[in-house]
């Protein structure tokens, strides 16, 4: 090769390395600012496409930020970012609340429509496309999007969830949730537990119930616990009963009267007229078999010797008015407390009065029975009632106990005047 060839090879080489680095400066830049654009920087979009004026995403940025100013600008930006990348579902979406806006409504529906299959599994487009949604009054079709997001992210259920409880508390809106509730999705009784915990009437509950209850699908052992849960709250103790009682199985039937189990022959249930077997540091409390116990299991507490809960294991109870003989075998091993347990009977609403207690357990004993005797009056803040393992009288918050206790065979029955 001739020197001058070789000459011309050499700067033509050098040229096209010019022109590579030239072009990955231009898209690095352009690339920069479009990042600075995506944080918020109004400038920065401007900058990216000074370096390339065909960068989509800062074409997209360029347009969204002119849509109230320049719509007519905005949409033609928009346009090209989408023709530049369509796969990006983000210029579809603002697009097509732009043209929702100039009331050109089937091109914004279809583009959203396109949008969401784009990035069916993209949070932010799922969101916005639930808001065009409602914008357009579609709240089947807004609905869709919002259960999509919680599917993707359960998190996003504080901030769903108030949207949904709106929804519920409006009866024009209510039926909304029908489609879904055929099927419950695996979100729903958070969704159903926030409303329970949070609406600000009883009846938004009853009627968001009712309308699962009418389904194909039982309400889950969740649904049934938080339903019951509010009607206690509101003191409607018998609607409570009946919706708890109505989700108990075969087994557990036979184990039904005015103190549910109270040989504690099963394992504790969720919610409602169940056992409740508070967790603490303090104590283990479990169901066990030992010598003298009748049945298969006895309810056993071992006190550790540390700072006690004064209220311990209970059960919510729906006597009627009258006079009642509390009952209960029981076994004190070396328990060590200043005041001793017992086992009292409370009114469940209202300023929960005691109705009846037994004698104070302390120290040691073999299996014997013990009673009491109580009355229930006819008043709306005793219409429930609560049975429940008490430290006596206790002058401190949280007595040391040491020692263990077997119960079995609770029982209350009304008495004849």
């Amino acid at each position: 090769m001739s020197g001058t060839r070789r000459l011309v090879f050499s700067l033509l080489i050098a040229a096209m390395g010019l022109l590579v680095a030239w072009r990955v400066l231009v898209t690095g830049m352009s690339d920069h600012y479009t990042r600075q654009a995506s944080l918020g920087d109004r400038q920065a979009a401007d900058a990216a496409l000074l370096w390339n004026a065909a960068q989509p995403r800062a074409l997209y940025f360029k347009g969204r930020s002119l849509m109230e100013s320049d719509p007519e600008e905005a949409e033609a930006l928009l346009r090209r970012s989408i023709a530049l990348n369509p796969g990006d579902a983000d210029p579809m979406e603002s697009l097509a609340r732009l043209l929702l806006q100039t009331d050109r409504v089937p091109q914004a529906d279809r583009l959203m429509e396109l949008a969401v299959e784009r990035m069916p599994a993209n949070k932010g487009v799922r969101l916005r496309a639930a808001d065009y949604w409602v914008a357009r009054g579609q709240l089947d079709r807004a609905l869709v999007n919002w259960a999509a997001v919680l599917e993707l992210d359960g998190a996003q259920g504080k901030r769903i969830y108030p949207l949904f409880m709106r929804l519920a508390e409006n009866p024009s809106t209510l039926g909304v949730f029908r489609g879904l509730m055929q099927s419950p999705p695996s979100w729903w009784d958070d969704f159903f537990a926030y409303l329970a915990a949070n609406a600000r009437r009883l009846e938004t509950v009853v009627n968001v119930a009712t309308l699962r209850h009418a389904t194909e699908t039982p309400l889950s052992a969740r649904e049934r616990a938080v339903l019951v849960e509010r009607l206690q709250k509101d003191q409607q103790w018998p609607e409570a009963y009946l919706v708890w009682i109505n989700g108990l199985d075969q087994k557990q039937r036979r184990y039904l009267g005015s103190v549910f189990d109270g040989g504690f022959e099963l394992p504790p249930g969720e919610g409602g007229f169940f056992w409740h077997f508070p967790e603490h540091k303090s104590w283990v409390m479990r169901r066990k078999h030992t010598y003298g116990g009748e049945g298969e299991r006895s309810l056993h507490i071992l006190y550790k010797g540390e700072p006690t809960p004064v209220n311990q294991v209970y059960q919510y109870l729906l006597l009627g008015k009258g006079k009642y003989l509390f009952q209960l075998r029981l076994r004190v091993d070396r328990l060590r407390i200043p005041t001793g347990l017992r086992w009292v009977v409370r009114c469940a609403g209202g300023d929960q009065r005691i109705l009846g207690a037994m004698s104070p357990l302390v120290g040691a004993s073999d299996w014997e029975m013990q009673q009491f005797s109580f009355d229930v009056p006819d008043s709306r803040d005793c219409r429930g009632q609560m049975l429940r393992l008490e430290i006596s009288d206790s002058g401190a918050e949280r007595p040391v106990v040491e020692g263990e206790v077997w119960f079995d065979r609770i029982s209350i029955r009304k008495l004849a005047r």
